[in-house]
């Protein structure tokens, strides 16, 4: 299968980890800078693994050859900065072309 065509990664944003202090205030570290990722806007609803119910707000597509940096690992409960909005990593899905792995499909909220 071929790599999601540059022409259509058309968008940036920055990952970040999130840690908290004692008093549960967050402090976001910058894990990368993604370029030639896409984001899409969706309505999904799933459910998580404490058996929350919540609503995908968007879904980043990473493609594992066109987009940058290569070899990012996304987590769930990293933050994504994308458009002056912050967004919660919530699902992450790796998508495969046989036997290599061709874009992960990246839920937020």
């Amino acid at each position: 299968m071929k790599p999601i065509p540059k022409r259509l990664l058309i968008h940036s944003a920055s990952l970040h980890g999130v840690t908290e202090d004692v008093w549960q205030k967050e402090s976001l570290t910058t894990i990368a800078e993604l370029c030639r990722i896409r984001i899409e806007p969706m309505t999904k609803l799933i459910t998580d693994k404490q058996n929350r119910q919540c609503t995908l707000s968007v879904m980043l597509f990473y493609d594992c050859r066109n987009s940058a940096p290569q070899g990012v690992q996304f987590e769930v409960g990293q933050k994504l900065l994308w458009n002056g909005t912050e967004y919660r990593v919530e699902t992450v899905e790796p998508l495969y072309d046989g036997a290599r792995l061709h874009h992960l499909e990246v839920g937020l909220v």
